[in-house]
């Protein structure tokens, strides 16, 4: 089944290029109903991994500045930031704010999930905030929505394909409060929706 009009978690080798300025990178705005072009040729997406910062607040910078700081199993930094978009809570991003990083627009596999294929193949999609201590901001949900929807739509996602870091290593991200039961409800509601309207077509 697609992810249409839904709702919306080893790593591998890292490259030696280096990519652009982690403050230069375009921005999508909420809602992130329309994905960004690649500057490079598209890569055969298949997953959705949703991560939360752990942190208060953050934005693109900062977390590009600690990822930098980290080095695959071969010993080699890191190029920056591991994920493909930035869902900002208002602490350092607007509320709702969706950034896309270089790994986005370069079409480059992620270092978010700690899982070779997820890395490949999955895009990992990191919301500011630590979820073990609040749930995320309404916008922030309303924003995470249209964006999953965009992004499964363009790459044919099935719903099966949208998880959490937790669902593919051991780790509580994207913390306890994120609503990943209600988000999974209304999914399968969702879901069902568009599989009788394609049956009355």
């Amino acid at each position: 089944m697609l992810l249409i009009n839904a709702l919306v978690a080893g790593l591998a080798g890292e490259f030696s290029a280096a990519p652009p300025e982690a403050n230069a990178l375009p921005r999508v705005s909420s809602p992130a109903t329309v994905i960004p072009n690649a500057s490079s040729p598209e890569r055969d997406w298949k997953t959705i991994v949703l991560h939360h910062s752990a942190t208060r607040g953050g934005d693109v910078a900062t977390i590009d500045a600690e990822h930098r700081k980290h080095r695959d199993r071969s010993g080699n930094p890191w190029l920056g930031i591991g994920y493909h978009f930035v869902v900002g809570n208002g602490q350092k991003m607007a509320d709702g704010e969706v950034q896309a990083t270089f790994r986005w627009h370069n079409q480059l596999p992620g270092a978010h999930a700690g899982n070779r294929n997820h890395n490949e193949k999955g895009i990992g999609i990191c919301l500011i905030g630590n979820f073990d201590q609040a749930p995320p901001t309404e916008r922030q949900m309303s924003a995470l929505r249209g964006l999953v929807k965009a992004l499964a739509e363009r790459y044919c996602i099935s719903r099966d394909g949208l998880v959490r870091h937790s669902d593919v290593q051991a780790t509580l991200c994207p913390g306890k409060m994120f609503p990943w039961v209600p988000l999974r409800s209304e999914l399968a509601i969702q879901d069902q929706s568009v599989n009788e309207q394609n049956l009355k077509n």
